[in-house]
């Protein structure tokens, strides 16, 4: 039974190819008028003007050659011209320094171009991919379906291996392979889900431990008890009824005893009821390190120790928390570094082990099983009676995991998997326990059947190479609640599938807009966004305790930020606002700590609320402290991350690969001679000639929000120079800015630029796959469809959800002998755009 998932996941392991391609639609391109054809002549002087002194056959910059350019070379080079657009629309080209056209000349000749491009896709019908390899689920999307599917919490980040990231995501179809050391992974996950939903009425003593994250401990944590401070609220799901025992780690730790002379009441919650409570410190422990001194340490920490306790299986809340005993401030000399003030002799749980269970008293019932069992055989049922029950039970989970029907072949396949755990079962203990174990063996096929960690597409029977076809229900359900739940569809999205109703435009619009109002859309803002902004750079990002105490340590803010970030985007995508309020939207959530390193003192507590914000730097993405801190240094701001931040995520334009070998910030003055500002070491960096060309369009974007420090808190003042914060700068386009409310300004004047940079991203997110030059006629359509609305969030995703990109596919076409891929493989790297 053990090799059968193994064996299942490996045939599974191996990916097809799946074509598809487009039919016309109504959305296609008109022909151009005869204005635009007279105004080609108008376009092409401008680029002989502007772009033809470096792209021409004899530089060949970048090895391209505008020389002799035609508007018939447009659409034969797209993927040269999207390129150039790009650049046009970010006003990176012309580089700064060199001579710049007039803004609305640039307009003119990003709109003929982009025009080009949108008949050229029509004619060539390119757009719609033809090649797609299986899709697997990756860990968030294996740990969601777990959630919904079985209504069990499991962490797959703890035991299966890293996704694979491409462009920023880790939802990217060709980019998920499975290699055989992932396999073993999978089934462990499997089982161990198993466990975990259908519990083990014998189950043998275990361990789980609960670790605090960063923070003093000076509040109140949510769904801890109210007057109670600090502390871990763990969720634990618990696999029999029985005893178990709880050990605090210890926290009289060395013979001073400092923190002693008060006593720290301590209380450990079960449920949220009271099950033990105890004293930390006071006299008497005083008494115990002055007097008796040997084992003082040992005695004080015995009272957290073996706290011993029964319930029953399933998921339940533990928490261990101090009772509040003072709001006052320290009366140390020196002020704490966390901000806000407050007791600093105070202790902290670090962290605490739940163990158990010693002697299991069996199942009640929990959620899981709930789910699971649809229904309960008798003591006394027959085999045949079981085996039934088996089945209902089987073809209920199999539909849901499945994401399709299930026909009798894959009952009887998961059906195995039940009569041997059910056989291995009688040989242990009663017919019920033998009964359940095959349902828990089910459960592990089941979740290691690659009908469940993949999503496949098929081509229709009876189409010829190059034909266009929609995806069918079922693979647009799938689809569908994975880009805006990542998750398995629920029980009425799948039966719109089944029933064929799903493809209809208004049952289509109508369940987009009931999956976006779900709360499991949270994930477009928890995980679309943080990976389209390139959050997980956060992870890298550990603030210098010695520049930063105030945001380091136990006041490390990034898991905050990081929350602040979630419900921001959150807010916005639930309200149904326009994506650009990304940018300029004044409110965010934020709790004490956040408030305080933002420097506001009027919100109290660790739970975040809605703010308004006053101060107008703060107003967007630009203002947030995830933002700014993944954009910078351990230990200083980066004025350069910081514009390449802006340059790719806010106007789409990723900046140029630095050469090899490009030296860092001279930093030797520092500490032996006169400080230098940030802006004064990258000006001595930028005189280089080989840096100085990409410098000039990221700099000035980055400067602009100098007065963020590399933990994002605002000042005015750099600490190191001590010279006043210069945010001022010119942008390529000739607009001068100083500060973030400058740069705000200027970014929101082409407010379809930031609109087209998300909506990449969401097509990017929504497919699974790279988009490549073809795609981005689709794109521009989605972003002037949605400008009457102001770029509205669901204007963008239903048109997303519309997009051939993410409903039509191509049959595959023959593909090309030896020679001719080997041809065809070939790079030109001296690309010549000119037709003579």
């Amino acid at each position: 039974m053990h090799n059968r998932p193994t064996l299942a996941i490996v045939l599974a392991g191996v990916a097809f190819v799946a074509s598809l391609t487009r039919v016309d639609t109504a959305s296609q391109v008109a022909a151009p008028s005869a204005a635009q054809n007279s105004d080609a002549a108008t376009q092409l002087a401008t680029i002989n003007q502007y772009c033809v002194a470096c792209h021409n056959d004899r530089a060949k910059t970048a090895g391209v050659s505008f020389q002799g350019l035609t508007p018939e070379s447009i659409g034969q080079h797209a993927d040269v011209f999207e390129k150039a657009v790009r650049k046009l629309r970010g006003r990176v080209m012309p580089p700064p320094g060199s001579k710049q056209p007039e803004a609305a000349a640039a307009d003119a000749l990003i709109a003929w171009l982009e025009s080009a491009l949108d008949r050229a896709a029509v004619a060539g019908k390119a757009h719609v991919p033809d090649r797609l390899v299986l899709h697997r689920l990756n860990r968030k999307e294996y740990a969601n379906a777990v959630r919904d599917l079985l209504a069990v919490e499991f962490d797959a980040d703890a035991v299966l291996p890293a996704d694979d990231v491409a462009e920023g995501f880790d939802n990217i179809a060709a980019a998920l392979q499975v290699s055989p050391s992932f396999i073993e992974q999978y089934v462990i996950a499997a089982r161990a889900v198993a466990v975990k939903a259908v519990g083990k009425p014998d189950a043998r003593p275990g361990g789980w431990t609960f670790r605090a994250g960063p923070g003093s401990q000076l509040t109140h944590v949510p769904g801890l008890p109210l007057g109670t401070r600090g502390g871990i609220l763990a969720n634990v799901d618990l696999p029999s009824d029985g005893e178990y025992a709880i050990d605090i780690a210890d926290m009289a730790t060395h013979i001073w005893g400092n923190g002693m002379e008060f006593e720290n009441p301590l209380v450990v919650t079960l449920d949220n009821k009271l099950i033990y409570e105890t004293v930390i410190g006071g006299e008497e422990d005083m008494k115990l390190y002055d007097q008796v001194q040997n084992g003082a340490l040992d005695r004080v920490n015995a009272r957290l120790k073996n706290i011993k306790f029964f319930t029953t299986a399933g998921p339940h809340k533990i928490g261990v928390a101090f009772k509040r005993r003072t709001f006052a401030e320290s009366d140390d000399q020196l002020q704490m570094f966390s901000r806000g003030g407050g007791q600093d002799r105070l202790y902290r749980v670090n962290s605490f082990q739940v163990r158990g269970p010693f002697d299991a008293k069996g199942l009640s019932l929990t959620p899981s099983r709930e789910r699971i069992f649809s229904c309960t055989p008798s003591t006394d049922a027959t085999a045949d009676a079981k085996a039934g029950c088996a089945k209902q039970i089987i073809a209920a989970l199999a539909k849901r995991a499945y994401r399709r029907p299930v026909s009798s072949e894959d009952v009887n396949e998961l059906f195995q998997y039940y009569q041997e755990g059910a056989n291995a079962g009688l040989s242990t203990g009663s017919g019920q326990v033998a009964f359940e174990g095959g349902v828990r063996s089910t459960v592990t096929g089941l979740l290691a059947s690659p009908f469940f960690l993949y999503r496949s597409e098929r081509v229709p029977a009876g189409l010829r190479p190059g034909a266009t076809y929609t995806i069918s229900d079922l693979e647009l359900a799938s689809k569908l609640s994975f880009f805006l739940w990542n998750s398995i569809p629920d029980d009425q999205l799948l039966q719109l599938a089944i029933d064929g109703k799903l493809s209809t435009p208004t049952v289509l619009d109508q369940q987009v807009r009931r999956m976006l109002a779900d709360a499991r859309s949270v994930t477009l803002a928890s995980n679309f966004v943080h990976q389209w902004l390139d959050m997980k750079r956060l992870d890298e990002i550990v603030p210098d305790s010695a520049v930063f105490p105030y945001a380091s340590g136990r006041s490390d803010p990034r898991e905050d930020f990081r929350t602040e970030l979630t419900l921001f985007a959150d807010s916005i995508f639930k309200e149904d606002r326009s994506v650009v309020d990304l940018l300029r939207a004044k409110h965010t959530f934020l709790n004490e700590r956040v408030a305080l390193h933002y420097g506001l003192t009027d919100v109290k507590g660790d739970r975040f609320r809605r703010v308004e914000l006053a101060q107008s730097a703060r107003w967007g993405l630009l203002g947030k402290g995830a933002v700014l801190m993944a954009a910078a240094y351990p230990n200083r701001t980066s004025p350069v991350l910081r514009g390449a931040f802006v340059l790719k995520h806010i106007q789409g334009v990723p900046p140029a690969i630095p050469p090899q070998n490009v030296p860092t910030l001279d930093e030797k003055d520092i500490g032996t001679t006169k400080a230098l500002t940030v802006r004064e070491m990258i000006a001595k960096h930028r005189a280089s000639p080989t840096c100085a060309a990409c410098h000039a369009v990221m700099d000035p974007l980055g400067l602009a929000l100098e007065n963020f420090d590399a933990t994002g808190m605002w000042r005015d003042r750099d600490r190191y120079a001590g010279a006043a914060i210069d945010a001022s700068g010119v942008l390529p386009d000739g607009t001068p800015i100083n500060g973030p409310d400058d740069l705000r300004a200027a970014l929101l004047r082409r407010p379809e630029q930031f609109a087209q940079t998300f909506t990449e991203g969401l097509l990017t997110y929504a497919t699974g796959r790279k988009l490549e030059h073809y795609d981005m006629p689709t794109v521009r359509r989605i972003v002037r469809g949605a400008a009457s609305s102001d770029y509205r969030f669901s204007t963008l995703v239903q048109s997303v959800v519309r997009s051939e990109q993410f409903r039509m596919r191509r049959v595959p076409q023959a593909a090309p002998n030896p020679e001719q891929r080997t041809a065809k493989s070939e790079p030109n790297v001296d690309v010549k755009v000119n037709t003579n």
